[in-house]
């Protein structure tokens, strides 16, 4: 006859067919522990994972406030002490050795061999009602002052794939779960035993959910949050373009060559991550996108839909967006300046998938994305950093100053350029 930890697995199994979040799933998690009569007090899950920005998602469920803390923690937080000051450290630990053992198995003979020593493995059971453990961790103590009289954590590595975070730290890619009770008498036999059995399914559902957000936040690294989300929703085929209406800023930095030469590679390359945490990075907190990084360059843009991004509102954002970059440039010590200049200009793109049958771009091209980059062209020989075409500069109240008309290089009409004060 099945029990409540046998209800709990086969639902588990089944959520793996379906799309899901961990924060959701920690929470539904915990109401059916209850509703079953197993006293949790606290559920906590954490998974590392293989991301450029993001090193560990952390999803907590307490009884307290019946609420999901759920939390992202950067690659440069997941160091050593990290997992020294926590139980969750502890437990990893072993697992990482586990998993370390079969690491030359073959896939086949790996998912028998781990498995099994997954049912056998060490958790971690701590009593909270013994006040000599609670300076071994610090959430021993918080979790004591509480209430909480037992606690314990059940970790499984997610294959042979190993990641080095920031500070040099390797683990293998996995995920924990810990349970705390207030039960005066802490957790039966009965019930270690049940949430050793469902942390199984639990783990397999866990990589499922994370994996599906880990997807996301890689197509909004590698392709912006509003691109990242065209592509999940389906637009993947090459040739599966739309034309957009949108702001258009284009900005390259200065003596890129020459600075080349003159520093190490490892410099070279921290000075550009400096211009483009200025231009790039106000450009995202003004809500464009950055589509593309031409060398020492790049494109971003900002869609207009109608309804909340309308056409000056995204213009004045795109003109906020660049004297914000030149703003942090100036806040920068001097010998950490580089210079850039930015173009602006407004108009219609082509927007989607382009490329090979076997090599796609998502970006937008067309003429108003020539145009903006041959603006910025002017930037240099007008010895003016901020530039604008004038279809641009009547959609935003700003002052600006005309400069007549220019040749840009492929039009063969003449285009109307005007500047900005590029600090405002």
């Amino acid at each position: 006859m099945s029990d409540v930890f046998d209800r709990i697995s086969n639902w588990l199994q089944r959520l793996a067919f379906f799309d899901g979040d961990v924060g959701g799933l920690v929470e539904n998690l915990s109401h059916r522990l209850i509703d079953g009569g197993v006293p949790v007090a606290r559920v906590s899950l954490g998974r590392l994972l293989m991301h450029p920005v993001i090193g560990l998602l952390d999803a907590t469920w307490d009884a307290s406030n019946d609420r999901i803390d759920w939390s992202v923690l950067p690659r440069s937080s997941v160091t050593d002490d990290l997992f020294d000051q926590a139980p969750f450290g502890e437990n990893t630990k072993l697992t990482d050795k586990l998993a370390k053992k079969f690491l030359h198995n073959e896939i086949w003979e790996l998912a028998d061999g781990l498995v099994g020593e997954l049912e056998m493995v060490p958790f971690l059971r701590a009593d909270l009602t013994d006040p000599s453990i609670h300076d071994k961790y610090p959430i021993y103590r918080k979790l004591a002052a509480s209430g909480v009289t037992d606690y314990l954590v059940f970790s499984a590595p997610f294959g042979k794939r190993s990641i080095t975070f920031d500070s040099g730290t390797e683990w293998m890619l996995g995920a924990s779960v810990s349970f705390a009770t207030k039960k005066r008498s802490g957790f039966t036999q009965r019930e270690i035993d049940g949430l050793a059995r469902l942390s199984i399914p639990l783990f397999g559902t866990v990589r499922i959910f994370s994996e599906q957000f880990l997807a996301a936040e890689l197509m909004e690294a590698y392709l912006g949050r509003i691109s990242g989300r065209s592509v999940l929703s389906g637009q993947i085929s090459r040739g599966d373009v739309r034309e957009i209406d949108c702001a258009l800023l284009f900005s390259d930095m200065r003596g890129s060559t020459a600075l080349s030469q003159r520093l190490s590679p490892e410099d070279y390359v921290a000075a550009v991550n400096r211009y483009f945490d200025c231009v790039a990075g106000a450009v995202h907190d003004h809500g464009g996108e950055v589509l593309k990084f031409v060398g020492d360059g790049l494109l971003a843009i900002f869609p207009f839909d109608g309804r909340r991004r309308l056409p000056e509102d995204m213009c004045e954002a795109a003109l906020s967006a660049a004297r914000e970059a030149f703003q942090r440039r100036e806040e920068m010590p001097p010998e950490d300046r580089t210079d850039f200049g930015i173009g602006l200009h407004v108009g219609s793109a082509i927007y989607g998938n382009v490329g090979t049958e076997r090599r796609l771009d998502f970006t937008v091209t067309g003429s108003s994305v020539a145009k903006v980059s041959r603006l910025e062209g002017l930037t240099r020989s007008l010895d003016v950093p901020l530039l604008a075409t004038s279809d641009f500069a009547c959609l935003v109240s700003e002052q600006f100053r005309k400069l007549g008309p220019h040749t840009l290089r492929g039009f063969e009409e003449d285009v109307e350029v005007l500047s900005f004060d590029p600090l405002g």
